[in-house]
């Protein structure tokens, strides 16, 4: 595993670019420089850019000689291939291809979810009782695993992706057809996955923050002191050392989980769908397409 900065800067003039430049040419940093002086937007006839490695032997000096001019846009955790092939567990994303319907207003809440424990605040305690309704027949033919814009507790597959997992006896799951919402057809060949098993509390929130559904929380939102919070608690997404769960709650029965905790900001709360190497392995040798892998830590990070 290994901590990057990424520095990114548009600017009209070069007043901060060049001895940015200057900076990273003394330690032989490689870095992006383009100039485009017939941009119609002046903010963007200069741009740099760069990544810095906290494992970098000259990290220190650079990071402050650097930071009289620039702070990082972001800071991030890269996986190495022996953090990727030495887990046990993985974190799953699919991409983003439609928003749930109907989108107006979110209604597609109200037509998908029992809402009775629902917080609108937070975002915490929506439970399935209906199909998910789509748009349209979902393109992106060559991706087996699919996903929604809002809500990313759903996971989709396609036919082929089903069969492999039956056949090859995946445990913790079952398969129902998403609708098209226009004419309440089901979608042949078209599958929401869903998950049996949810785990114990497990995770270590050492490395982001815990957000509280309460007024003036950690966000500084919910200011309206006649707002009814919840509660409930869920956390960010920890963007450096990453996810972090007790070794002891994993059970070897089940190849695919949900994470008890919530993450997400201001409305949004979503649980993380883990699964195991062998779920892994299983989707490489048939090179199917559509899902990312981040491997699950059990260690905290030393910086």
């Amino acid at each position: 595993m290994r901590i990057i900065h990424r520095y990114l800067q548009f600017d009209s003039h070069l007043k901060t670019i060049k001895p940015v430049k200057t900076i990273l040419d003394k330690y032989s940093h490689s870095y992006n420089y383009k100039e485009d002086l017939e941009c119609v937007i002046p903010t963007f006839k200069y741009t740099i850019e760069f990544y810095l490695y906290e494992d970098n032997p000259d990290f220190d000096v650079i990071k402050r000689e650097i930071g009289k001019f620039l702070e990082p846009q972001v800071i991030g955790t890269e996986y190495e291939k022996a953090d990727i092939k030495n887990a046990e567990w993985y974190i799953v994303n699919t991409g983003e291809y439609q928003y749930p319907q109907p989108e107006d207003d979110f209604a597609y809440l109200k037509a998908t979810f029992n809402l009775d424990d629902y917080c609108h605040l937070c975002g915490i305690g929506k439970l399935q009782n209906a199909a998910y309704r789509l748009k349209t027949t979902p393109k992106q033919p060559n991706n087996q695993f699919w996903g929604l814009h809002w809500d990313f507790d759903a996971i989709f597959v396609r036919q082929e992706a089903k069969n492999i997992l039956d056949r090859e006896g995946i445990k913790g799951i079952k398969f129902s057809n998403p609708v098209i919402h226009r004419t309440n057809v089901p979608i042949e060949g078209f599958y929401q996955l869903h998950i049996d098993t949810i785990l114990s509390n497990g995770f270590d929130c050492y490395n982001t923050k815990t957000i509280t559904c309460k007024i003036n929380n950690e966000e500084n939102l919910n200011t309206d002191k006649t707002s009814q919070c919840c509660g409930r608690i869920k956390f960010h997404h920890p963007m450096i050392g990453g996810y972090l769960f007790d070794k002891s709650i994993f059970d070897t029965k089940f190849d695919i989980v949900n994470c008890c905790e919530y993450f997400g900001s201001g409305g949004s709360a979503n649980r993380l769908q883990i699964v195991s190497k062998k779920f892994k392995d299983i989707v490489d040798k048939n090179k199917l397409k559509g899902l990312s892998f981040i491997p699950v830590m059990h260690n905290r990070l030393e910086r």
